[in-house]
């Protein structure tokens, strides 16, 4: 299990603990949110790619009760954690 802080509505942090549900080494990372506003499932997967990698990233949320009617803002939240993974090659590259 870990933990990630991502920035909320309004800049504020919200707290995210996932619990890791597959893992297959240089391949695939599934994980499920289990402590949050939200609790998503998601993978990553890698492939090789011609001078790389590629890396895809799948998110299934489903809210329910109260959580459809914030359902927009926890999309735009999502988008802007997904958008932050164009950063990642620059990243591990510069480490």
């Amino acid at each position: 299990m870990y933990s990630q802080t991502l920035t909320g509505p309004g800049g504020r942090p919200i707290v995210g603990d996932y619990e890791i549900t597959a893992a297959e080494p240089g391949k695939h990372l599934g994980f499920q949110v289990v402590a949050g506003p939200a609790r998503p499932a998601g993978a990553y997967r890698l492939s090789e790619a011609p001078g790389g990698t590629t890396v895809r990233f799948t998110l299934d949320l489903q809210p329910k009760g109260l959580m459809k009617l914030v359902g927009p803002v926890i999309v735009r939240t999502m988008n802007a954690e997904v958008a932050q993974l164009t950063n990642l090659k620059n990243v591990l590259e510069s480490a």
